[in-house]
C-alpha cells in the first residue's frame, strides 16, 4: 500500500512538472507554425508579382494588387496591409480549428 501511495506521488508531482512545460511548447510551436505561414504569405506576394510582370503590366496599385492574393494559409489567416512601398502580413490562428499562434512580417517590391 506504501509503495502504490509512493507512485501515485510521484506520478502526481511528474505530471504538475510537465503540464506547464506542455503548454508553453505547445504556445511555442504555434508561433513558429505562424512564423511559417507569413512566409507563406511572401512566396504568395512574390508569385502575384511575377504573375503580373509575365503579363506586361506593372504594379502601379499596391490594394488592388495583394486584393488578388489568398488568405487562407490552413490553421492560419493572412491579413495583408499596405504602408508606403511595403505590404505588411499578419498570421493569425483560426480560433476555430484551435489555433492562437501569431506572427508578422514584411515584403516589398522587388
Amino acid at each position: 500500500m506504501i509503495e502504490l501511495i509512493a507512485v501515485i506521488i510521484i506520478l502526481g508531482v511528474l505530471g504538475a512538472v510537465a503540464a506547464p512545460k506542455f503548454i508553453g511548447l505547445k504556445t511555442e510551436a504555434e508561433n513558429k507554425a505562424a512564423v511559417q505561414a507569413v512566409s507563406e504569405g511572401k512566396n504568395r506576394l512574390t508569385q502575384q508579382y511575377a504573375i503580373t510582370m509575365m503579363n506586361g503590366s506593372a504594379v502601379s496599385n499596391l490594394p488592388d494588387f495583394i486584393a488578388a492574393v489568398s488568405t487562407d494559409a490552413g490553421d492560419y489567416r493572412l491579413i495583408f496591409s499596405v504602408t508606403g512601398s511595403d505590404v505588411n502580413i499578419e498570421a493569425t490562428g483560426v480560433q476555430e480549428k484551435g489555433v492562437a499562434g501569431q506572427a508578422s512580417g514584411k515584403w516589398r517590391l522587388p
